[in-house]
């Protein structure tokens, strides 16, 4: 039986070139590598015929670390032939790649996240050679404080930009030192981050990228929570989406949140470039 998702982050890399605090992959924490192309392809193939994602998102870390991206952005599309794939970048990296690979892949969508108030002019020089490979653009623009967005669009393909401001840490103590909050999970989803976005990662589908990557780093499975594996019954999985679990408990609720600024300079790190 196929399941179909409205929504599926696959985890391609854990590094990532910036250091911002609140991230849900607490890629601020020293993390290294990426996952191996073959490990990747391992993944799809596991997947193919039982999840049908109307969109995957190629996630970090940094993506645009993994010196195969376009190559598993082509695998996903064909494991999934009519999904849209999304790439979000945060666009220090782009010129790794050609300009024109991005067209390549059908329909493509790919958002480079703007984490400081200092960044926008870099990223603006490295979108514009994607741009250049096609003329006339749509151009669109909405918004408020907390989350603005340029997006261009032509075609099958579309470029965003997006500012966003506010992040909630997703667990209590350092980065160094994660513990659970023991919130009340109604509460905690309810100013969830990514409700309803379940990830692919190391192989098996987690409810949310904060709760592998906790997971994964802290070797503590809170509430008993696993994730599942391509050969388990998926239907609890699938109807849990979007939906308050005991695992929803590892995050804070409003009350006990702490909202980092990322246009805050203190806030995001640029690392030294890294490459594999």
């Amino acid at each position: 039986m196929t399941h179909s998702l409205p929504r599926l982050d696959l985890m391609v890399a854990y590094s990532c070139n910036l250091s911002c605090i609140g991230c849900i992959s607490l890629s601020d924490r020293r993390r290294e590598g990426i996952a191996s192309y073959s490990d990747i392809q391992s993944w799809l193939l596991d997947w193919q015929y039982k999840i049908t994602p109307e969109v995957v998102t190629i996630f970090g870390g940094e993506p645009c670390l993994h010196p195969k991206l376009v190559d598993i952005c082509s695998s996903v599309r064909q494991t999934w032939p009519n999904t849209t794939i999304r790439l979000i970048t945060n666009g220090y990296l782009l010129d790794n790649f050609d300009p024109g690979s991005w067209f390549t892949l059908g329909k493509f969508e790919m958002q480079v996240s703007i984490h400081r108030q200092d960044h926008a002019g870099v990223i603006n020089n490295k979108i514009k050679p994607v741009l250049l490979q096609r003329k006339n653009w749509q151009v669109k623009r909405h918004g408020g404080d907390q989350h603005k967005q340029i997006a261009w669009v032509n075609d099958d393909v579309t470029i965003y930009k997006s500012i966003f401001k506010d992040f909630i840490v997703p667990f209590k103590g350092t980065i160094d030192n994660i513990a659970a909050w023991n919130s009340d999970p109604a509460s905690a989803h309810k100013i969830c981050g990514s409700p309803a976005t379940p990830i692919l990662y190391k192989g098996r589908l987690y409810k949310c990228p904060p709760v592998a990557n906790i997971i994964d780093l802290t070797g503590t499975n809170y509430a008993g929570y696993r994730g599942v594996g391509a050969d388990d019954d998926l239907v609890d999985f699938v109807n849990a989406i979007n939906k308050p679990e005991s695992v929803c408990g590892q995050c804070p609720d409003q009350t006990q949140a702490t909202v980092i600024n990322h246009m805050d300079l203190k806030n995001v790190k640029v690392k030294q470039k890294i490459t594999y």
